[in-house]
């Protein structure tokens, strides 16, 4: 139920904005590119915060930087500051979201690894929590008599 709020809520936002700002699309237009370019930094900030990209689909996001970048490139050759900056912003968003996932996705060595060293008249057993000395042949046979 609340998703369905949510979702009515956004359609009646849009349709008045649209409204009352038809007469300025330049206000339309920066009102626009505010909100999609804050709802990627609420993406940013929950990968940020969860750690997770695993989900996250490399070449949407790559597609998407290559997408807004040229948008940025559009609204620089037209002077217009609204198309230029949103999707600059969101470009170097996307770009974050790349390295975040590039870094997350990254392959780590195991730091708990352990390594055997080879001492002598010492026995190494990986299940065995303490180190024991290794006895003489002739030390075992005194035990046993």
């Amino acid at each position: 139920m609340k998703n369905l709020l949510i979702v009515a809520a956004t359609v009646v936002l849009a349709l008045l904005s649209i409204f009352f700002l038809s007469s300025w699309p330049t206000w339309l237009g920066t009102l626009a590119a505010w909100v999609t370019t804050g709802s990627f930094c609420l993406q940013v900030l929950h990968i940020i915060k969860n750690k997770d990209t695993s989900s996250l689909s490399l070449g949407m996001w790559a597609a998407l930087f290559f997408g807004v970048s040229c948008w940025c490139g559009y609204g620089y050759r037209l002077n217009d500051v609204p198309v230029m900056v949103a999707n600059g912003i969101t470009a170097l968003l996307a770009l974050t979201v790349i390295m975040l996932k590039l870094w997350h996705e990254r392959p780590v060595r195991n730091p708990n690894r352990r390594r055997l060293v080879r001492m002598p008249k010492v026995i190494l057993n990986p299940r065995i929590r303490r180190l024991r000395p290794l006895k003489a042949p002739q030390e075992q046979q005194k035990e046993v008599s």
